[in-house]
């Protein structure tokens, strides 16, 4: 079953980047290939919902000013930093609606490493 995917205009309606539509592109490929597993068997409006907010995560995780923010007035600066959210897909608000949409609990697994035993 092929997967649905959104387009690179859906993806920069959630979240703004200077990124080009053919790089916002690689990443819902990335973000389909991450998620494939877990939304394989979901609706395609489904699957195009989770993968958008799951490639707007990789686009805010990827970001190196994401969590800093900086503003300047004449010869006054302000710089702080956001507090991460959490790990993984909790990190950012863009994961957590992802993992919102998920009815299976699926995603939270990606990334982590599976444990297994054998016997001898």
């Amino acid at each position: 079953m092929a997967i649905e995917k959104p387009n690179a205009a859906d993806v920069k309606a959630i979240i703004s980047t200077a990124l080009s539509d053919q790089v916002v592109g690689a990443l819902i490929d990335d973000a389909a290939l991450l998620a494939e597993n877990c939304i394989a068997s979901l609706d395609g409006d489904r699957q195009k919902a989770i993968l958008k907010w799951l490639t707007a995560h990789l686009i805010a995780s990827t970001n190196s000013n994401a969590s800093k923010t900086s503003s300047k007035l004449g010869d006054a600066q302000d710089t702080f930093a956001r507090a991460q959210l959490g790990d993984g897909l909790k990190g950012t608000i863009y994961g957590q609606q992802a993992l919102a949409l998920d009815p299976n609990g699926c995603l939270l697994g990606i990334g982590k490493v599976k444990a297994f035993m054998e016997t001898l």
